[in-house]
């Protein structure tokens, strides 16, 4: 019984002797300082995307993987693939149209962005591709490089335009080009090509 409880004492110093913090003195004039124990360091793991993601606008969609669990419970492997449809959206920026394989998933979030143009510059899904440095640069990656460099070109042209004292009030409206008006005919209008939208 002795022996048991001296065995249990000398377990619970040793606990203790672990938990208390490091003295170490510095210099014999010098009071001891206290070392905290560093708590281990942890390392967050990544999840490659594939090249495919990388190849359209996936809005962070990817292949996934798991089982197929059936009453048995005998396992077998299969894979879910995000849904992808090839669609052409039109940029107004830089007023052209853009073939893009897009998830469903991406095509509702362009919606709620207000259009492609807004997507491709606010989206992480898009920013985070070009930041992990995943092989070369993605398909929404190029078309938001080329929107960036446009707008910073309208702005410099805009600059210049005030500069030389000349008006910037209709810089604002954005041409869409290719699309035709039906007037009617009885007004003497005729058919117009390209639609003014003001700008917000």
């Amino acid at each position: 019984m002795l022996q048991r409880l001296s065995s249990s004492f000398t377990t619970c110093q040793r606990a203790a002797l672990s938990l208390r913090p490091i003295l170490t003195a510095q210099s014999p004039h010098s009071l001891p300082t206290i070392q905290s124990p560093q708590p281990p360091t942890t390392t967050t793991q990544i999840r490659p995307r594939s090249s495919r993601s990388t190849r359209g606008l996936f809005d962070g969609r990817d292949v996934r993987f798991g089982n197929n669990v059936p009453f048995s419970l005998k396992k077998t492997r299969r894979k879910w693939s995000p849904n992808v449809q090839h669609k052409v959206l039109y940029s107004e920026v830089l007023d052209e149209l853009i073939k893009f394989k897009v998830t469903t998933g991406a095509l509702r979030s362009i919606d709620k962005m207000g259009g492609l143009d807004n997507y491709l510059l606010n989206s992480r899904h898009v920013k985070e591709l070009k930041t992990k440095g995943v092989g070369k640069e993605g398909q929404g990656q190029q078309v938001r490089n080329r929107i960036v460099q446009k707008l910073k070109h309208q702005e410099r042209l805009k600059r210049e335009a005030v500069e030389r004292g000349e008006s910037v009030e209709g810089w604002d409206r954005i041409v869409l080009m290719g699309k035709k008006l039906k007037v009617d005919g009885d007004n003497g209008e005729e058919e117009g090509e390209g639609v003014i939208i003001q700008g917000s």
